[in-house]
């Protein structure tokens, strides 16, 4: 028979995970793999793409975010009619 097993959310703490050096560099490794792979996947020349790591807002709290961005007019086309940066996502 399962055991019920009561769990009591602090806010503070999760944040306090979300930002920690250990989960920045998790964050850090899997979008340098998306930029990685964005780049290999443009086709259009130009300066490609770039990314960065930094600690925000998103869902209510801070956390650590990712992205990864077009540069210039051929990285966007590479993304808006090859799909360079959004295979790039789903292949990780």
């Amino acid at each position: 028979m399962a055991k019920q097993v009561e769990i009591e959310f602090f806010s503070e703490g999760f944040e306090q995970i979300l930002t920690s050096g250990g989960v920045m560099s998790a964050v850090e490794s899997a979008t340098n793999g998306i930029w990685a792979r964005a780049n290999a996947n443009n086709t259009r020349g130009g300066t490609g793409f770039h990314s960065g790591t930094r600690i925000g807002r998103a869902y209510g709290s801070q956390r650590a975010l990712g992205f990864v961005y077009t540069t210039d007019r051929k990285s966007a086309i590479a993304e808006a009619e090859d799909k360079a940066l959004s295979e790039a996502v789903s292949a990780g």
